[in-house]
C-alpha cells in the first residue's frame, strides 16, 4: 500500500463512500478508513427510504425537499435494482392534521417531485378493503402519493464497490491512532502504518464531534445526536407503506418488507458516546402503543422480532430535536497547504448532491 494519498476520508458510510467515488472519478488517489465495517452506522440502520421528506414542508424546508427529490430521481434512474418507487398511503383520522393541509402539502410535494406520479385522494372504502388490519373508526380521508424505498445497507455497499472499482482503497476495522497536522502535510498514524495527505475529510456521521475532540481538529459546528429505533414485526401487517400520526402529531410509518413489517421511528436526544447508545424500552413501548391506536389486533412485545437503532447527526440549531433541520453543512478549514473538510448532517437520500458539492469544494 502507498504511504501518500491525495485524499483520506474517515468513515465508510453512505456519504464517505459516495465522496470516495466522486474523488476517484476525478483521478484522485483516495483512502477511506472505517473503524467498523462499510455502512455499519446509520447507513444500515435507517428507515430504508429514499424520500424528499414530506413532513419537512411544515418547517418550510423547501430547498432540502427539492434537492432530496432531485437526488431521488437520480437514484431511481441509476440504481433501479436497489431504489424503487412505491405507493405510500396517508390516512387521516380524527385528531390528525386538517385535510386541506395534507392536500396542499401533497400538491407541493408533487410539484417538486420528478417521477411524474401525482398524489390523489381515494375513498375510505378503497383503503379499508386494502388495509384490513386498520381500524375504520375515526377515518376522515385517505391520500396516496409516490416515494421511493431501498435497502440502505445494499445501496451503501454498491456505492463502496463503485468507489473501489475506480481505484479507491477502503480499510475496514481500522482505528486511527493519532493525527498530526502541520503546514506541509497531514500525517495519520494507524496501528501498523502511517500515511500522509493534504486533504482529510471527516465523514463519520454521528461520530463527527467525538472524532474532532479526540484528534483536536478545528471545526465550526457541533451536532445533536438523535437515536431512532425501528421495530421489525414478525409478519406482514399491511400491503403497502403507510404513514400515520402519533397522539403528539409526529409522523411514524408502518412499512411491509418481504416477510416482516418495519415500524418506526423515534427521536431521542443522546448525550453519551455513540458507541454506547442502546435501545430504550420506553421507545419500543411508544411505537407499539401508537401502532395499536390504529390496528384492529394489538401488537404485543412478543410480536417484535428485532429492534435496531441508528443515530442521526443533526446540526445544533434548535432546542426541540423534532424541529431541527436535516440539511447538511460542509465545513472547510485550510491549514497551511492542507485542507480539512467536515461533513455535518445529511440523510440517506441526499448523498449524491452532498458528494458532488463536497468534491467541487475540495477540487477547487
Amino acid at each position: 500500500m502507498q504511504s501518500h494519498y491525495e485524499a483520506v476520508i474517515l468513515g465508510a458510510g453512505i456519504n464517505g463512500t459516495a465522496l470516495a467515488k466522486a474523488l476517484s472519478e476525478q483521478g484522485k488517489s483516495v483512502l477511506v478508513i472505517e473503524k467498523q465495517d462499510i455502512g455499519a452506522g446509520a447507513s444500515s440502520h435507517s428507515s430504508r427510504l429514499i424520500h424528499g421528506g414530506l413532513r419537512y414542508l411544515e418547517n418550510f424546508e423547501f430547498s432540502l425537499v427539492r434537492e432530496a427529490l432531485k437526488d431521488q430521481q437520480d437514484l431511481l434512474e441509476n440504481y433501479s435494482d436497489l431504489v424503487t418507487l412505491r405507493t405510500f398511503y396517508l390516512p387521516l383520522y380524527a385528531g390528525s392534521r386538517p385535510v386541506w393541509m395534507l392536500r396542499a402539502g401533497l400538491w407541493l410535494y408533487g410539484f417538486f417531485s420528478r417521477h411524474g406520479q401525482k398524489a390523489k385522494e381515494i375513498t375510505k372504502e378503497e383503503f379499508l378493503a386494502l388495509f384490513g388490519a386498520l381500524k375504520a373508526e375515526g377515518l376522515k380521508a385517505v391520500f396516496t402519493y409516490a416515494d421511493a424505498k431501498t435497502d440502505d445497507y445494499a445501496l451503501t455497499c454498491a456505492i463502496a464497490a463503485e468507489a473501489k472499482a475506480r481505484g479507491a482503497e477502503i480499510l475496514e476495522k481500522t482505528q486511527v491512532e493519532s493525527i498530526e497536522i502541520d503546514t506541509e502535510k497531514i500525517t495519520i498514524h494507524l496501528a501498523q502504518r502511517s500515511l500522509t495527505t493534504a486533504l482529510l475529510i471527516n465523514a463519520t456521521g454521528a461520530w463527527v464531534d467525538e472524532v474532532n475532540a479526540r484528534f483536536k481538529l478545528p471545526s465550526s459546528y457541533t451536532i445533536e445526536k438523535l437515536s431512532g429505533i425501528h421495530l421489525v414485526i414478525d409478519r406482514v401487517l399491511v400491503p403497502e407503506p403507510l404513514f400515520l400520526q402519533t397522539a403528539s402529531k409526529r409522523i411514524f410509518f408502518i412499512i411491509p418488507e418481504k416477510e416482516t413489517t418495519l415500524i418506526g421511528t423515534t427521536e431521542r436526544s443522546e448525550s453519551g458516546d455513540v458507541d454506547r447508545i442502546e435501545v430504550n424500552e420506553e421507545d419500543v413501548e411508544y411505537l407499539l402503543r401508537e401502532s395499536n391506536n390504529y390496528l384492529k389486533t394489538a401488537l404485543k412485545r412478543s410480536d417484535v422480532k428485532e429492534v435496531f437503532i441508528g443515530t442521526r447527526p443533526l446540526i445544533k440549531s434548535a432546542k426541540d430535536p423534532n424541529r431541527m433541520s436535516r440539511e447538511y453543512k460542509l465545513d472547510l478549514h485550510r491549514i497551511g497547504k492542507n485542507r480539512l473538510l467536515h461533513i455535518y448532517g445529511g440523510k440517506l437520500t441526499t448523498f449524491p448532491s452532498l458528494a458532488k458539492k463536497a468534491a467541487e469544494i475540495v477540487m477547487k
